[in-house]
């Protein structure tokens, strides 16, 4: 996909069906909200959520077998937890598919994180991760299941920023934003929040994505094999980070709205 072409011209398609669509999420509480302001909201999904020390919640209750959405926590909020052979995936997956139907075989996987450095730290093992979560649907070669790795730099909240503030992927060369807590507070003084996201906004999101692909001289990704694009975002926040103490500003989780069909090249 060429990202200039795609930045100049595109268009939500709220009519899309979008088939299983899990989400592996590592917060309880931000990153569940703003997929429920997604998908609900906007696109007019129903929504499950099974999430840390909280009953199973359904949002905007559908019969719509075309489109099925889940939003889940790992184990912990660290990234490791998402390892091949973590038996609380391999468990969550068997309650998934007994107890709510759910087919995960033929379903899309995003594991949605944060490139923390207070929290997420292990560099080398996150690499590894990028290299083996790259397909969304289709099997991962010496990976048990399918999913795509989609990271957030420094938090989730890059992505609500994105919704609002121009040149996004320049904001922590302006101001110290560090950690997820620094763009969490910048957003709250700015009234940038989750909560104003909307049919206009999302599509700011994407072109700010795109901006910052380009800027790392990424002119076209492959949705449906995300690893070589994973891996030279990778490398360049990481080189970035090295040199400057900051991540450049950028969320992935547009990516899984292009992968779906949610965000569309306007012909």
């Amino acid at each position: 996909m060429d990202c200039q072409t795609l930045k100049k011209n595109m268009k939500l398609n709220k009519d899309k069906r979008i088939g299983k669509v899990l989400f592996i999420v590592e917060g309880g509480n931000t990153e569940p909200y703003i997929l429920h302001k997604v998908f609900t909201k906007i696109f007019d999904y129903e929504l499950n959520a099974i999430l840390r020390d909280k009953p199973f919640k359904r949002y905007n209750s559908k019969i719509n077998l075309e489109s099925q959405i889940f939003v889940v926590n790992a184990e912990e909020s660290n990234i490791i937890h998402i390892k091949k052979d973590n038996d609380f995936l391999n468990n969550l997956f068997e309650v998934l598919i007994t107890e709510y139907k759910f087919d995960i075989e033929n379903s899309a996987i995003y594991y949605l994180f944060d490139r923390d450095p207070k929290s997420n730290t292990d560099a080398h093992f996150i690499s590894g991760l990028l290299t083996q979560l790259t397909h969304s649907r289709d099997s991962n070669e010496g990976y048990s299941r399918q999913g795509l790795l989609l990271l957030s730099y420094p938090s989730v909240e890059s992505f609500t920023a994105s919704n609002f503030i121009d040149d996004l992927f320049n904001l922590s060369l302006k101001i110290p934003i560090k950690i997820g807590d620094d763009l969490k507070s910048y957003l709250h003084k700015e009234n940038s929040t989750a909560q104003r996201i909307n049919d206009t906004t999302i599509l700011h999101a994407a072109y700010e994505m795109l901006a910052g692909l380009i800027k790392m001289d990424i002119n076209e990704f492959d949705v449906d094999n995300f690893k070589e694009t994973n891996i030279k975002i990778f490398g360049f926040q990481e080189k970035h980070f090295a040199e400057n103490e900051v991540y450049r500003l950028l969320s992935l989780l547009t990516i899984a709205l292009i992968d779906l069909g949610l965000i569309e090249e306007s012909k």
